[in-house]
């Protein structure tokens, strides 16, 4: 079990047993504020998709967001966590289009999840619905239901079976200013923005209090990962991110390897996991059982390779 961050005991079983929370968190004057700090850093869009401000060559713009966001999000922090230290955020937003989608993934694995929790304040600026590209969630995917390394360059364990997760996922439609907080671990998504209206939200970190935080890499067709242990900020300092974040990082401090073999999951087995883990987490299955007539309202899910370079391709200049 990870280490305690929540002041509540209600929160924190709620946390352990779904891997999310949902809670108020922002006033109608700080999300106003934080609106007004989106429009003033991006006075220009461009076409459709999915854009986060983590993946800008900008190191400047992305400071400055971050401790923005930080700042406002902190009265929060205060109120819900204890024992924790906050790691950064950004403007996540959706330009509408089919392209807007986000795959079904993970969050990397950047703390020791035997010993400490590191999780996402998931925020809207707006109302989200299924429309315009809400964030939906597997209950109770997270660490303590499987644990699996979460890294660029290592398959998810549900790789090539999308669908069977995406069927699955339970919708946040919530209003802005709610706060979605979710372990690192748990299996996200989003589809389509197919609303007229730019979907704006934000995404910062929180982990517990003297946690390393670490980058996981492995090199192509070996059983194994070079740990590397990295600084508070370095989300936000990879330069070509998508190219970066394959390769060996030029930052951090290597300090050993692991033994690794990812856990990939056959399409029967994953099924009766994703049972297992959305059911233990008091959520009822949604989809059938077998693969006939396994049908979703959202857009297909991508290709890993491709989805982290849509992820990225927005800032490559």
């Amino acid at each position: 079990m990870a280490k305690r961050i929540f002041l509540s005991d209600s929160h924190q079983q709620t946390f352990d047993r779904q891997g999310f929370l949902v809670q108020p968190f922002l006033s109608a004057e700080e999300v106003a504020r934080l609106d007004a700090l989106f429009d003033e850093l991006h006075p220009e869009l461009g076409g459709s998709g999915f854009f986060s401000g983590s993946y800008s060559n900008d190191l400047s713009y992305k400071k400055r967001a971050s401790d923005a966001i930080v700042e406002v999000f902190s009265r929060r922090y205060a109120e819900l966590f204890t024992d924790y230290a906050p790691f950064g955020g950004a403007f996540l937003y959706k330009v509408p289009g089919e392209n807007s989608a986000l795959a079904p993934h993970q969050d990397w694995t950047i703390v020791d999840e035997t010993q400490h929790v590191a999780l996402n304040c998931w925020v809207p600026l707006c109302d989200v619905t299924l429309e315009n590209g809400a964030l939906m969630i597997l209950p109770g995917s997270h660490f303590d239901h499987l644990n699996v390394v979460r890294a660029p360059t290592v398959p998810f364990f549900f790789s090539g079976n999308d669908d069977l997760v995406v069927q699955e996922l339970v919708p946040m439609e919530v209003k802005a200013g709610t706060a979605v907080i979710l372990n690192q671990s748990v299996i996200h998504y989003s589809p389509p923005n197919r609303s007229g209206n730019v979907r704006k939200a934000i995404t910062a970190g929180v982990k517990s209090a003297g946690a390393q935080m670490y980058f996981h890499y492995r090199e192509p067709d070996r059983e194994e990962l070079e740990v590397r242990e990295m600084d508070d900020d370095f989300l936000i300092r990879f330069e070509n991110f998508s190219e970066a974040i394959m390769q060996r990082p030029a930052m951090g401090r290597p300090i050993g390897h692991i033994p690794y073999v990812s856990p990939i999951l056959e399409r029967e087995e994953l099924r009766k996991k994703l049972r297992e883990m959305k059911e233990g987490a008091g959520f009822a299955m949604n989809g059938p059982m077998e693969d006939d007539a396994v049908e979703t309202n959202f857009a297909p899910p991508v290709a890993r390779a491709s989805f982290l370079k849509r992820l990225t391709s927005f800032f490559s200049n």
